[in-house]
């Protein structure tokens, strides 16, 4: 059966909407997103001995040590529970330093031990160089737009979660 476009990221398949994976941008961030942390993973646990969550815990702490847990969770996105993980295993690799908040006995703040700021310095040259191979195919002007297009989707990221389909009013979508 022929598929026909009935709006961003959905076509018609055998008389439904379905989503029409060429045009879909969840479904490509999803798709890269994945691909690219598998590889990393296998990439700097083979040569740094280190995961990619570890990684960017660590890549967070690089450019803003003496942070709380909080503020790493809300820097890179993710569960309380996998930056907890990753936060232990590299305290136990001796690679961070916690110290208590002076301004809040609560808060732990937390940094790279001198042993952790090498081994960033080591992983960053990996990283960097594929994130050049992952945009060579794009003009340098492409690469702007991009960061500018994906930073606006960043901003706009609680405006999607905040839909209810059950909501009468989100219901109410184009359609």
């Amino acid at each position: 059966m022929k598929k026909k476009n009935v709006r961003r990221g959905g076509t018609i398949f055998d008389g439904r909407v379905v989503l029409d994976l060429d045009r879909h941008v969840p479904y490509f961030f999803t798709y890269i997103s994945n691909r690219l942390s598998r590889g990393a993973s296998d990439t700097y646990r083979k040569h740094f001995g280190l995961g990619i969550t570890e990684w960017r815990v660590m890549g967070v702490l690089a450019g803003m040590p003496n942070i709380s847990a909080n503020q790493i969770i809300n820097a890179i996105g993710l569960d309380k529970g996998a930056v907890s993980r990753s936060l232990a295993a590299l305290e136990k690799e001796k690679l961070t330093i916690s110290e208590a908040d002076p301004k809040d006995n609560r808060s732990r703040l937390i940094r790279l031990s001198r042993a952790g700021n090498a081994l960033h310095d080591r992983i960053i040259a990996a990283a960097l160089e594929r994130e050049e191979r992952l945009l060579s195919t794009l003009t340098p002007e492409e690469v702007e737009t991009l960061i500018v297009c994906l930073r606006k989707m960043r901003a706009n990221v609680p405006h999607a979660n905040a839909f209810d389909p059950l909501n009468p009013a989100d219901a109410k979508r184009k359609k």
